[in-house]
């Protein structure tokens, strides 16, 4: 079938890709640079990404959780942190907390030996200060959601009390980031929505570099039969922005099966409100996430998201995606083609979306659909980002 033979053929050549990139990383002193490294989502895969293409680089982040090193295929690195790490693992694992203090850890680090650092930022981690003549590169993955996007959503969530604070607070930090924004010497948005959201809120341009998923291991099952009792899937940290509870209340009230996969503060809200026809399944491996993938009717996305990984896992398991149309899922599927795209975000308009899933359910061929995430496979993120850096290093020489 299709998908072996695409799978045996990205397997091969993301190892030639690997060898050959091995061969020139020796040459250049990188430093690679994240905001924390604490719990694990997309931007977190996507770094290590970045030290399986620089496995030569020297690791920095801000602050990490009790171990001092990362382990990428097979390889330790040690991680560099700031004073942050001094502080009580319990304080730190909360962002909002350490949220006045990352601009002035990420100006810590002494970068002055390498010959290229490449942030990789939602955060603070774009603020580190290197010489003049060593290019910054900035992988973003979002520019500071908690102070430009959703600092609204954020003072509403706090007391009365505490919401004037919060937003002198936020006013301030905003202008911090805005001045730390300005050190990369060139940016990579993970999506054309992310680059829009750069110049809007840094007024820098930006070049547009998808996040790798790996194509290789996520692969459809062998059997592509469709189930009409499979149940649809939903993945990502329960938190509010995800909108976890559009879904919930949908599925339950049109008595269809929802799996829940991923962990956060909002899981004790979300499983009151959930019934019989919804299961919560928590932190699993990846193994486990693929074959859920795999036995999943469709992937259900109701919040926005500035790439949206999950969304290409799923397609690379051959099922299709359910979401609101809006941020960087609409780089990823065409409605009517590789799932369904609906427009208000509102419970009503994602039972309507389902209503129209279920009447072109047949027509979601399997080999398309993951034809489609190979166009974010891993070896395109790796071919992109060493074209980039190569060019950067190019003119400084």
């Amino acid at each position: 079938m299709l998908h072996r033979y695409l799978e045996r053929y990205v397997a091969f050549y993301s190892q030639v890709s690997y060898d050959v990139m091995m061969s020139l990383n020796s040459e250049n002193k990188i430093a690679l640079v994240h905001d924390e490294l604490i719990r694990r989502g997309g931007a977190e895969i996507v770094f290590e990404k970045m030290l399986s293409i620089f496995p030569e680089a020297d690791v920095y982040s801000l602050y990490s959780g009790n171990g001092k090193t990362i382990t990428v295929n097979g390889g330790r690195f040690d991680i560099n942190t700031s004073s942050l790490q001094k502080w009580p693992l319990w304080f730190r694992k909360h962002p909002g907390r350490m949220l006045p203090f990352l601009a002035s850890a990420a100006e810590q680090f002494d970068l002055s030996e390498y010959d290229v650092v490449i942030s990789s930022a939602s955060g603070f981690a774009k603020g580190v200060i290197t010489r003049s003549n060593i290019p910054h590169i900035c992988y973003c993955h979002t520019p500071t959601r908690y102070l430009w996007d959703s600092s609204f959503d954020v003072a509403k969530q706090k007391s009365a009390g505490l919401r004037l604070p919060l937003k002198l607070l936020s006013h301030h930090l905003r202008m911090v980031d805005f001045a730390a924004a300005q050190r990369p010497d060139m940016y990579i948005a993970n999506s054309h929505y992310t680059q829009e959201r750069i110049h809007s809120y840094y007024r820098r341009d930006s070049k547009v570099v998808f996040p790798p998923v790996d194509t290789a291991f996520f692969t459809p099952p062998r059997d592509t039969h469709v189930d009409k009792l499979a149940p649809f899937i939903m993945v990502g940290r329960l938190t509010p922005m995800k909108y976890f509870e559009h879904a919930i209340s949908v599925c339950e009230k049109l008595e269809m099966p929802l799996v829940i996969v991923g962990v956060g503060r909002e899981k004790a809200r979300l499983q009151k409100m959930a019934g019989k026809y919804t299961r919560f399944v928590g932190k699993v491996n990846r193994e486990e996430l693929r074959e859920l993938y795999r036995e999943a009717r469709a992937f259900i996305q109701p919040g926005v998201e500035d790439f949206g990984m999950a969304s290409v896992e799923a397609l690379a398991c051959g099922t299709p995606v359910i979401a609101y149309g809006y941020g960087g899922v609409k780089e990823i599927v065409t409605s009517g083609k590789q799932g369904v795209l609906y427009a208000d975000q509102q419970p009503e308009a994602l039972a309507e979306a389902i209503r129209q899933f279920i009447l072109k359910e047949r027509a979601f061929e399997v080999e398309l659909l993951q034809k489609r995430a190979m166009l974010f496979s891993t070896h395109r993120f790796e071919e992109a980002m060493r074209r980039e850096v190569d060019g950067v290093l190019a003119q400084t020489t």
